[in-house]
């Protein structure tokens, strides 16, 4: 079944649709006043309705939208719309950013070019995906019903795999710091990291496990009971009836604005109040988009044990407060805990600060997630040299195409390199290495290519993880025994570069091998080479004095760059 194909994407509303929207609100009809008690008053909804009319320009955020590369494509019967802004960094690691309600997109604007283009070239840069949830704004509105956050992690890690990462973080707030980790769960193998700002554990019932509780986690637990007692009809109502609450929404912009605003805070400029409502509005998704919440309540069978992806929790002071104890329950494998305060000091009583960290404090909230994502990839060129190997083999036809690597066809040259990463995981770990020979490939596999290299890949990962950077001693499968550490990972990375790029070369496509890691490998190479000339790698080729890094490296390696079959 061909995969459905990735159609760009601009956003241009209508005049027209504007024009009726100006009408509208000028139209409106008021309730009387109330106090605050009684939900969001007059005097909000009035100010913000005011600047909707006279300031806020659709326009404007429109160009915002498509200033970065946007595309439509059908996952699951739906149209899903994403923005996928890639960074101009060899090493950037691919994320997946989702949003909730009533948010969308436009939370994540602000942080795009922090984490795409860092001013520093030692912080960690990142490929992002933003997709908007089924059944809101341009993904939408849903035809079909069952769009929990279960089968939303579904379409997601399927939208990750067509744009072709297969190794990537999954970031979320809100709806998305409940999808993210259930991407997690369901691609344990490709997803590296997730990063929230919630966590939304809740006590079991055990009463052991309220005993003991801190000061800090009984005054979370009664900020909650608050918002529970106070704030949580908007949940009720989704959860139970959306659609009798839809028909008011789907024929005034005041009632949505004021259904919405109430979980915006009031300390939010008007410009991304707006920004969001107006983007429900124009799409006709505010609707679909609460039905978000009855899907998630009425969801037949979910998996209850703990996820195990490395995850990581950013909290902020006026959201959300997530309890430790109840979190690692539910996520075992919980690396990076921290909580800031970003609140301005101008919000009222019902002012969740916070709980829009990318727009509110893009910064803390991009520091975070640098941190939290450099600490999973202590060895950066062995993260890029392993993403090399999959570029080349999810590019492969022929898999008896014959390589440069001898007489090795393709699949044999992919069984070495898949046992050479278990070889340096063996040694290092001093576990069993690879149940077949790696100088001896079969060229025969009974699994698919990326299910095959897969586990090879993690198994290296996962051992060169347990090396110190200053290590002098990291047992090697190689001739020369025992290495210092960055000598060794570099091996491992330079035998997975190299075989990659076999296998493009022999599949007719571009080197997956760039000029920046071909330049960190050369040094590596030139310490290991020489014992090996005549076993893995034949002697050193000329080539002219103003070679480009990727040539150079081959050359010396006795690779001819220039080969074909």
């Amino acid at each position: 079944m061909p995969v459905p194909a990735l159609r760009p994407f601009r956003a241009e509303i209508s005049q027209s649709a504007l024009d009726d929207l100006d009408g509208r609100l000028r139209r409106a009809l008021w309730p009387d006043d109330l106090p605050a008690e009684y939900g969001v008053t007059n005097e909000r909804i009035r100010e913000l309705a005011a600047y909707w009319l006279e300031k806020f320009d659709w326009r404007a955020f429109e160009a915002r939208l498509n200033a970065h590369p946007q595309f439509l494509t059908e996952i699951d019967g739906e149209t899903i719309h994403f923005l996928h802004v890639r960074s101009s960094r060899a090493d950037a690691t691919p994320l997946v950013l989702t949003h909730g309600w009533p948010g969308s997109v436009a939370e994540y604007l602000d942080v795009i070019g922090p984490l795409t283009e860092p001013e520093s070239p030692d912080a960690p840069a990142f490929h992002l995906v933003i997709p908007s949830l089924p059944g809101f704004g341009f993904s939408g509105p849903t035809k079909a019903a069952g769009w929990d956050k279960y089968r939303t992690a579904a379409a997601w890690a399927e939208l990750m795999s067509r744009l072709g990462y297969e190794s990537y973080g999954a970031v979320g707030n809100d709806a998305g710091s409940m999808i993210s980790p259930e991407i997690g769960r369901l691609a344990p193998e490709k997803v590296v990291g997730v990063h929230v700002t919630q966590l939304f554990s809740f006590p079991s019932g055990d009463p052991a496990e309220m005993a003991d509780l801190s000061e800090a986690d009984q005054a979370a637990l009664a900020h909650l009971q608050w918002f529970y007692e106070n704030m949580f009809s908007f949940n009720q109502l989704h959860s139970q009836q959306p659609h009798t609450l839809a028909f008011a929404l789907a024929d005034s912009p005041l009632g949505l604005l004021a259904w919405n605003a109430q979980l915006f805070g009031e300390h939010l400029d008007a410009d991304f109040v707006l920004a969001n409502v107006a983007l429900y509005w124009l799409t006709g998704t505010a609707g679909s988009s609460i039905r978000f919440y009855y899907e998630d309540a009425h969801t037949p069978s979910h998996p209850t044990e703990p996820t195990t992806v490395p995850t990581a929790l950013a909290m902020f002071k006026g959201d959300f407060q997530s309890i430790r104890r109840f979190a690692e329950r539910d996520h075992a494998n919980i690396v990076s805990w921290n909580a800031y305060d970003a609140t301005t000091g101008n919000g009222g009583p019902r002012d969740a600060a916070g709980h829009y960290a990318a727009h509110e404090a893009p910064e803390i909230l991009v520091a975070d997630i640098r941190g939290f994502f450099a600490s999973l990839t202590p060895w950066p060129i062995l993260a890029q040299a392993h993403q090399a190997l999959r570029a080349a083999v999810a590019g492969v036809a022929d898999w008896t195409a014959p390589t440069p690597c001898d007489a090795w066809n393709v699949t044999q040259v992919l069984q070495h390199a898949a046992g050479d990463q278990l070889g340096y995981a063996a040694f290092i770990t001093g576990s069993g290495g690879p149940d077949f020979d790696p100088f001896s490939p079969s060229g025969e596999l009974n699994s698919p290519a990326g299910d095959f290299l897969e586990p090879t890949l993690a198994a290296a990962v996962a051992a060169f993880a347990t090396v110190s950077p200053t290590a002098t001693e990291v047992p090697t499968p190689l001739p020369q025994g025992a290495l210092p550490a960055p000598v060794a990972v570099g091996a491992a990375a330079l035998d997975a570069a190299v075989h990659a790029w076999d296998i493009a070369k022999a599949s007719g496509r571009p080197s997956p091998l760039t000029p920046e890691l071909a330049s960190a490998l050369l040094p590596v190479a030139k310490e290991l080479a020489e014992p090996l000339r005549g076993f893995a790698y034949a002697a050193a080729l000329e080539g002219p004095a103003d070679d480009d890094a990727v040539s150079t490296l081959l050359r010396y390696l006795g690779r001819n760059p220039l080969w074909t079959a």
